[in-house]
């Protein structure tokens, strides 16, 4: 009897091992689950988010749709050029910081000068995320767009744009149409708004929108 009773302890707290394993398993995976749907939910505020910069940037370029558009305004994130040698995310040229856009606003790099700005109090925001947008006029250059010359005097300008004429030709970088009927009215030119969204966890996402003026 005396055996029996002590192998009956043995099989007891092996059992309580077992049991004590599942036990933390299972915490860890309800943990797991609960990190997920946190960073799921932190993701989607972000993308709102994006959404919220992107409609103050718009409500800029309609405030300002003259030839205040027509040469750099860096105060509010303006830039009259496409940029493109400006790495937007820092991931393209890893290696190489000096073309990225300087999200911070305090240190432009050499070969970008980008500073991204950061709206006062964008509607839509929750607390806790920083939005901050870069706007870009698809055009080569500075200067009007209807010349044929850049504010320089000496560049060809060219510019991504919709036809005036509403029929299929347009810049060579852009088409006119979507879904079958093409921008008609006044001569149109793209703008690229680029709005960078941080928020709670290291959270980091980037959103881009593309309107005509």
């Amino acid at each position: 009897m005396k055996n029996q009773r002590g192998i009956s302890l043995i099989v007891v707290l092996i059992g309580l091992v077992i049991i004590s394993f599942a036990a933390v398993a299972l915490l860890r995976s309800t943990d797991t689950a609960t990190l997920i749907a946190g960073n799921l939910s932190f993701k989607k505020a972000a993308l709102a988010s994006g959404d919220a910069g992107a409609e103050t940037a718009i409500a800029w370029l309609n405030a300002n749709a003259s030839s205040t558009l027509y040469a750099d305004q860096t105060g509010s994130g303006y830039y009259a050029s496409s940029r493109d040698g400006c790495d937007i995310t820092g991931t393209r040229t890893s290696s190489d910081t000096t073309d990225d856009v300087d999200w911070s606003g305090l240190n432009p790099q050499v070969n970008c000068n980008v500073s991204a700005f950061k709206p006062a109090t964008p509607a839509g925001v929750p607390t806790g995320y920083e939005v901050r947008y870069v706007i870009n006029r698809m055009c080569n250059a500075a200067g009007d767009p209807g010349a044929a010359l850049a504010a320089d005097g000496v560049t060809a300008m060219v510019c991504a744009s919709a036809d005036a004429s509403g029929d299929s030709t347009s810049s060579t970088k852009v088409g006119p149409s979507y879904s079958g009927h093409a921008f008609t009215g006044s001569s149109l030119t793209y703008y690229r708004i680029t709005t960078q969204i941080t928020g709670p966890r290291s959270t980091v996402r980037y959103v881009q929108t593309w309107v005509v003026l």
